[in-house]
């Protein structure tokens, strides 16, 4: 790990944002990397395998950057990434990443990956088009673009062809994406199978509120508030606007807790008006101490248990224990233990009524679905990785909490371990 990765944002600015690959964006694309491996393999294997599947890139940019960061570490260090000469590049944007994935799954076999690319600017588009053409002979993609990803949709939806898809939604700001955009993606998912990550912009979407909110004292400024009012009612959804208004209303001041009731509503929304299988969601933050997100990650499935429990949270909890990394005076990287085991264990704390909850609320349950539940209950990826979920619940058996059966050979429970609370 370089010293360039030890934050997910850079204190630097530049004009274009594909000049130099932040190192936010590199976490982004890890778990890009990540996720659409399994994804490929998940649905490319089994008793049922689907053989063509999509991926689609709703906000693809240039494709690729002038200087990168975070992927080349990342796959040197993987075992599976090594027994392929997939070239990765640090500079590799996730259109380039997807396309060097759907190469190799495709020659070994496994699956044919079909990649949509979208792109609003119309220079982007032009260097997205020139940064795919390698590729064209080997595998297959489709552009759309110059345009907006909304007035795309219906037309990226109908060429998938009713298989599998990932989406990957990496908007810029509140104004990207609506809801009624969401809705639709997620009852094609809900179809056949996939899974969407939205980026949630946090900030922006308290600015928003705060902006619409303001008096106007002009016809210019009256503009704007409308603006605003409209970008983010469309990503609420319809009707919204006077609940998230007298929400502000009643938070005034509190920024913060409007981000967290926003996001939270959102995602409720979503899964009450979609019928898709979970929806969580997981916060990036620039620096461990740091109280206020800068955005969060949505991610829908139609497959919650394994998508959730048992692939993304463990990345995620792996990625935040990056940021705990910092540079010493002798210039080596130094990881801050002590903070480290102070979230470890403040987030044990927050999840334990949570793991007695749903083991209160099942009836013999083993201790792997205990876990995934929990994950799945809390809402937030990450907190804990499922091995430290592990020694919670070993901790309550200990404390006689609980009653087990199954128990493995050294008197304790395992993963297959059946448990209860005790009556």
């Amino acid at each position: 790990m370089t010293n360039e990765q030890l934050s997910l944002f850079s204190q630097e600015d530049s004009q274009d944002f594909f000049d130099r690959k932040r190192s936010w964006s590199a976490s982004k694309h890890r778990l890009l990397l990540k996720f659409l491996q399994s994804f490929c393999y998940v649905l490319g294997g089994g008793k049922y395998p689907s053989k063509n599947l999509n991926y689609v890139d709703g906000f693809a940019g240039k494709g690729k950057y002038e200087k990168g960061i975070g992927i080349t570490n990342f796959t040197d260090q993987s075992s599976f990434w090594k027994r392929y000469n997939a070239n990765f590049c640090d500079t590799d944007g996730s259109p380039l990443i997807a396309l060097k994935c759907a190469k190799i799954f495709k020659e070994e076999g496994r699956v044919e990956l079909k990649c949509h690319f979208s792109e609003a600017n119309k220079k982007s588009f032009s260097e997205l088009e020139n940064n795919c053409k390698s590729f064209q002979d080997y595998v297959p993609y489709q552009l759309y673009g110059p345009g907006d990803f909304g007035n795309f949709l219906p037309k990226i939806i109908n060429g998938l062809d009713g298989n599998p898809t990932l989406f990957f939604l990496d908007t810029f700001g509140v104004k990207g994406v609506s809801f009624d955009q969401v809705k639709m993606v997620n009852n094609y998912l809900r179809k056949h199978k996939g899974e969407v990550f939205l980026l949630f912009h946090n900030i922006s979407v308290a600015r928003h509120a705060g902006q619409s909110t303001a008096a106007a004292k002009n016809p210019r400024t009256q503009k704007a508030v409308e603006t605003y009012t409209k970008n983010l009612t469309d990503l609420l959804g319809i009707n919204s606007e006077p609940v998230w208004k007298a929400k502000w209303h009643e938070l005034q001041g509190q920024p913060q807790e409007f981000e967290k009731w926003a996001l939270s509503f959102f995602k409720r929304r979503v899964l009450e008006e979609t019928s898709i299988g979970g929806v969580t969601s997981f916060e990036i933050k620039e620096s461990y101490y740091d109280v206020r997100p800068k955005y969060s990650i949505i991610v829908c499935s139609n497959k919650p248990d394994k998508s959730f429990g048992e692939l993304l949270n463990d990345f995620v909890f792996r990625e935040r224990h990056s940021l705990f990394f910092r540079e010493s005076y002798s210039g080596l990287e130094k990881f801050l233990e002590g903070e480290w085991q102070k979230e470890i264990n403040q987030n044990a704390a927050y999840i334990k009524p949570y793991v007695l909850d749903c083991i209160q609320k099942s009836n013999w349950s083993t201790v792997e679905e205990t876990i995934t539940n929990t994950i799945l209950k809390v809402g937030e990826l990450g907190l804990l990785d499922r091995s430290h979920y592990r020694k919670i619940i070993l901790g309550l058996y200990d404390e006689g909490f609980l009653q087990a059966r199954n128990l493995g050979r050294n008197g304790q429970p395992t993963g297959k371990t059946c448990i209860k609370i005790v009556s």
